[in-house]
């Protein structure tokens, strides 16, 4: 998926009521891609095959 532009970073916000400052819309543009970036590499589709395991075990089986 491309980079969102200003215009559509500004777009989503005010629909959630949010205030946007002009000065601020660069800085928030580039930290909303860079996050999405970042987590599209987190998507793996064969996640729901896996079976999950327990982080912490049992106190008896110490």
């Amino acid at each position: 998926m491309p980079d969102l532009s200003q215009d559509q970073i500004r777009a989503q916000l005010e629909s959630l009521g949010f205030a946007v400052f002009d000065e601020d819309l660069p800085e928030i543009t580039h930290r909303v891609n860079a996050l999405h970036e970042a987590l599209v590499n987190l998507d793996d589709p064969e996640i729901d095959s896996i079976e999950p395991l327990p982080i912490f075990w049992l106190a008896e089986e110490k």
